[in-house]
């Protein structure tokens, strides 16, 4: 047997292969952070094997451990001297070191799966999508040539790599959720939404992360700068941050979890009210974030589905809802300053914008541009964070022309697909996260999420 066939009757073993390596390195530095990733590889293929077929697989993996929030920040000794320097006024900026996610390995394994199946069918001619692809490649390539910026380099190939697996997969999307997989699909998005509330419930509570750092939990402390909390009724309340980042992160994917509750709704023959308890459940633990901006989202769809569904056919408990009042009335009185840090932070967007109009300063280059622009918050801190707002955001580091590219890709998303209520409804969703919050273009899981929303 020729070394090609052999390749391509048993590429998941190659590949598989290919990626435990790589981890000898991670091993070095976090033993159990490598065993983890190891399992999942395995889960890969075993799924793979049982199903058999490599695709359902990717996806169903994707779904499951995309809330780990697995990272590996590359070294300079990986990337070699070109690597920027990742201190802003003297601090270090997390979003200005190269880091690999789970996420980025779950997309390569989809990718995978749908070259090796056969999955990918090119069009090439006229006003395609492969057709802009190149072009958006090509303008990406000439930005990171002019910039000469590993971190550039590593976050455009990261896109590439998102937007064309995703694209694939929405093409091929109706041959993998068979009502078997989205059987388990429900079955695996309650159990894992349980999973994070009870986690979100135990930081909110306990005031402190409960060290489960090997699955991506974050390491906070109640009233530690870098946490997420909140001060009401005079007292201090640590944010529920599931295994994500940021508990906003974690809200955006309760709300994906909502709105794959209602596609299961519709597409599911059978064990439909089981959809409903995932709305259900998505929202409760939603209440843990805090994040007002969900809950608005949250609202909004329940309010739709409930027209839609139903009238057109026919201890810390007690203390919550006084603190979710005081969460929302801090808006308007004046003692929450999130907003005035947002509108701060659009500042210093608008002066990146305006001195890098047509180019932009390269994917994950924000916080390195604000210059004498950087905002302080109340508390004497420099905001070294990327805008909240994805729109400014996507403008400031892709200029007009890798923007309007971009657009253009995502229409083929959107073309020659049914526009119901449900999937304007994921639109509207992105538009609002989007608007005050930067995870959906500058995070692995954000963009997993939002890519999601626009192929279901």
């Amino acid at each position: 047997m020729k070394i090609s066939q052999v390749f391509k009757k048993y590429w998941n073993i190659v590949i598989s292969v290919g990626l435990v390596i790589p981890l000898i390195a991670i091993a070095s530095e976090n033993f159990t952070k490598a065993i983890i990733i190891l399992i999942i590889i395995v889960i890969w293929n075993i799924l793979g094997i049982l199903f058999r077929n490599f695709l359902k697989a990717s996806f169903l993996c994707l779904l499951i451990f995309l809330p780990f929030n697995i990272t590996y920040q590359l070294q300079i000794g990986n990337l070699g001297p070109s690597l920027m320097d990742s201190f802003v006024n003297g601090i270090t900026v997390n979003y200005l070191i190269p880091t690999l996610s789970i996420v980025d390995l779950l997309v390569f394994l989809l990718l995978s799966s749908l070259i090796f199946t056969n999955s990918i069918n090119l069009k090439k001619r006229g006003f395609s999508f492969e057709n802009i692809f190149i072009l958006f490649a090509v303008f990406l390539i000439l930005q990171n040539f002019f910039m000469g910026i590993s971190l550039t380099v590593f976050n455009s190939i990261r896109l590439l790599l998102y937007i064309f697996t995703f694209y694939s997969l929405k093409k091929n999307i109706k041959d993998i959720l068979s009502n078997r997989i989205l059987s388990i699909i429900l079955i695996i998005s309650i159990l894992s939404v349980l999973f994070q509330g009870v986690i979100a419930l135990l930081q909110f509570s306990g005031g402190s992360s409960v060290g489960l750092s090997f699955l991506g939990e974050s390491n906070v402390v109640n009233g530690m700068i870098g946490s997420s909390f909140l001060e009401l009724n005079n007292a201090l309340y640590l944010r529920g941050y599931g295994t994500f980042p940021h508990p906003n992160v974690l809200g955006g994917w309760l709300i994906f979890n909502m709105l794959l509750g209602w596609y299961l709704f519709d597409s599911m023959k059978r064990k439909r009210d089981y959809s409903i308890l995932l709305m259900v459940v998505s929202s409760l633990v939603l209440v843990l974030t805090f994040s007002r901006i969900s809950w608005l989202v949250c609202g909004i769809i329940w309010l739709a589905f409930i027209i839609k569904t139903f009238i057109s056919k026919r201890g810390r408990i007690f203390t919550l809802i006084p603190l979710l009042s005081e969460r929302v009335l801090n808006l308007f009185n004046g003692g929450d300053t999130s907003w005035s840090d947002r509108l701060n932070l659009m500042k210093s967007s608008f002066y990146i914008i305006k001195n890098n109009f047509l180019f932009g300063v390269g994917l994950g280059n924000f916080t390195n541009n604000m210059d004498d622009t950087v905002p302080i918050t109340s508390n004497g801190i420099l905001l070294l964070q990327p805008v909240h707002n994805i729109f400014l955001l996507m403008f400031s580091e892709l200029g007009l022309i890798g923007s309007g590219f971009f657009c253009t890709l995502l229409y083929f998303f959107l073309k020659n697909r049914e526009w119901n209520l449900r999937f304007i409804l994921s639109l509207v969703s992105i538009f609002i996260i989007g608007m005050f919050d930067h995870y959906m273009f500058s995070l692995p899981q954000g963009l997993g999420l939002f890519f999601l929303m626009i192929t279901l």
